[in-house]
Formats: C-alpha cells, structure tokens, sequence
C-alpha cells in the first residue's frame, strides 16, 4: 500500500512538472504565433523594411504543435484532477446512503472506473499501432506520438484508482469522506 501510495504522488508531481513545461512551450509557441503574424507581416514592418521579407518569420507548423500541446495539457491534467477527486461526480446518492453503504458504493464507483481504464489501456495500445503509419501534415510527426496521450492518461488515472480502492478498503474509518487514500482532498462520490 505505501509503495502504491508513493507511486501514485510521484506520478502526480511528475505530471505536475510536465503539465508547466507544456504550458509553457504553447503559451511561447502561441505569443510567437500571434507576434510573427500581426506584427511582423503588418503592413507597418512591409513599409519599414521593405527589402525584408518577413514571411520566413511565421511558421505554418506552430499552430499544429499548440494543438498536440493542449491534447497532452488535457490528458496529463486528467490524470491530475482525477486523483484530487475534483472531477465532475453525482454526488447526490452520497447524501442519502447510510455511512456503511457510502464506502460500498465508492469502491464499486472506483472498480467501474479501474474498469475503463483498463479497457482504454488495451484498446488504446491497439489503437497505437494502427495509427503508427499516420503522419502529422505539418511537423511530420508519427500520431502514435499524440494519440499515445490517451494510454498515458489512463494508466496514470489507473494507479489513482488503485490506491484509491486500497485506501477506502483498508480504512478503518467508518466516513468515506476522511478514508487514507494519498490524496490531502476529501473523498466524495
């Protein structure tokens, strides 16, 4: 249990950096995007410098790399809220369950999503080979490298849950809520 227990922190805080990193590549990419066209192909710069041309300034491929920037952003951050339980969840079967039924349902409820998990790591993996004779039009990188974020995602959320269904069967605390699962957040359905 600790040993899951510290997997699953050190996953998040690797995600965590990774997910800053990204940020910071595609807001850089995106500024750069917007200056090298608004500014440096404004009529402005044309008649400043006429003799230059401006044009090999702006690259056709950065607002490919946004784009396979944001799909990682979105799937590492998937992973990230998943395990602080601040996703959307139906939390109106919680109020009215008795405290013995609340911890019943909450493993099933992680169980069905263990569940999903696993089948997108099976069939994601799948998917990954299909997709490894697609190219990207403008950067000309493999798609398994973008599509390989889904796998990513969902082996990550299923380390969460893991340690999540271990956590809220080994309490001995009788609320779901205050249940030890590596998470600091309170544990809602």
């Amino acid at each position: 249990m600790k040993f899951l227990t510290g997997l699953s922190q050190k996953v998040n805080k690797v995600s965590q950096a990774v997910l800053i990193i990204l940020f910071v590549i595609a807001f850089l990419a995106a500024v750069y995007s917007v200056f090298s066209r608004f500014v440096l192909q404004s009529a402005f710069m044309r008649n400043m410098l006429p003799m230059v041309d401006f044009s090999i300034f702006n690259f056709s491929w950065i607002e490919e790399l946004i784009r396979y920037l944001f799909i990682w952003i979105v799937f590492i951050g998937i992973g990230m809220v998943y395990k602080s339980k601040e996703h959307a969840q139906v939390e109106m079967l919680q109020h009215y369950l008795p405290e013995k039924m609340k911890r019943k349902v909450a493993v099933l409820v992680e169980v069905v999503n263990s569940a999903v998990f696993l089948f997108l790591i099976v069939y994601g993996s799948s998917i990954l080979k299909f997709t490894s004779q697609q190219i990207s039009p403008s950067m000309g990188l493999n798609m398994t490298l973008i599509y390989s974020s889904v796998l990513v995602c969902s082996i990550i959320c299923l380390i969460h849950a893991v340690v999540n269904i271990l956590g809220l069967v080994t309490s001995k605390d009788s609320k779901v809520g205050t249940a030890k699962t590596g998470t600091t957040e309170e544990m809602p359905i």
